[in-house]
């Protein structure tokens, strides 16, 4: 059975990436993964022009302490949940690093 991908443009000043994102064997619904994805990216984007200087450090450890919440609110052993997590960071790293960079306006 062929991998479902969620295909998904990152847009950055200056360019754009191309990613498509490998979908875990068990998604319900990958229109909703990419609506949340989406959401997400607004909302980080948003709060970061609303507020100035923020690191990327800063962002990226709000970023871990919602998934540590959110790993918390999985109803499953929390080994098999950070295995799972780990697996589709690893996963999701690899589809970024790999997709393609075009000029903006160009994606």
């Amino acid at each position: 059975m062929p991998e479902k991908t969620l295909p998904f443009t990152a847009v950055q000043p200056g360019f754009a990436k191309q990613i498509n994102f490998p979908l875990h064997p068990e998604t319900v619904d990958g229109i909703r993964v990419g609506g949340m994805l989406e959401a997400l990216l607004r909302a980080l984007s948003s709060e970061i022009t609303a507020n100035g200087r923020v690191s990327d450090g800063d962002v990226l450890q709000a970023l871990c302490m919602t998934l540590a919440i959110r790993m918390h609110m999985v109803e499953a052993p929390i080994g098999t949940v950070q295995q799972v997590v780990a697996q589709l960071l690893e996963h999701a790293d690899t589809a970024v690093a790999n997709g393609v960079v075009r000029p903006a306006g160009k994606a």
